[in-house]
């Protein structure tokens, strides 16, 4: 149950960012969201901003299970 929670926290405010930018299009687009990051970081606020946020650490994530996983 614990593990269902964080993801659909993940959906939940995916669905509500702008600019057409999702929690799940972002973490499989980790430049996509870098950018949008350093543009809120710079003074942009909008909900997608949170979204960029959240599908960067969700992409920073899947790299690191990646690399766990090669690793063992």
């Amino acid at each position: 149950m614990r593990a269902v929670l964080p993801l659909l926290a993940t959906l939940v405010l995916g669905a509500c960012a702008e600019d057409g930018g999702t929690v799940e299009s972002f973490a499989s687009d980790r430049k996509a969201a870098e950018s949008a990051v350093a543009e809120c970081d710079a003074g942009r606020r909008s909900r997608g901003c949170d979204a960029a946020r959240e599908g960067l650490a969700e992409a920073k994530r899947r790299d690191r299970e990646a690399i766990y996983r090669r690793a063992h």
